[in-house]
């Protein structure tokens, strides 16, 4: 009986926190890091939890050296000529 208590008590742990991060990942209106949207428009998506940061991410250009910009929660429009935008690492 102890063992069969013990197995439900993980699976319902095991299922809160699957629909946790379900929940907080429906709430999320945009993609989170590099991404492009419907006319092919670059974008940075800076996902974040409270207490809200700034992060500096480093953005690829063509045929120019990359970039370092400091972002806050939320999307960030690129230049057009971007073709990819990560995180350095750094808050800014």
């Amino acid at each position: 009986m102890k063992l069969f208590r013990g197995l439900m008590v993980g699976a319902i742990a095991a299922t809160s926190l699957f629909a946790a991060g379900s929940v907080a990942e429906a709430k999320q209106p945009y993609p989170c890091g590099f991404y492009r949207d419907g006319a092919n428009y670059p974008w940075y998506g800076h996902c974040d939890e409270p207490p809200p940061t700034n992060v500096q991410i480093t953005i690829k250009l063509l045929f120019s050296p990359n970039q370092t910009w400091c972002v806050a929660p939320g999307p960030t429009k690129l230049p057009d000529i971007a073709t990819n935008a990560w995180w350095n690492g750094k808050l800014c």
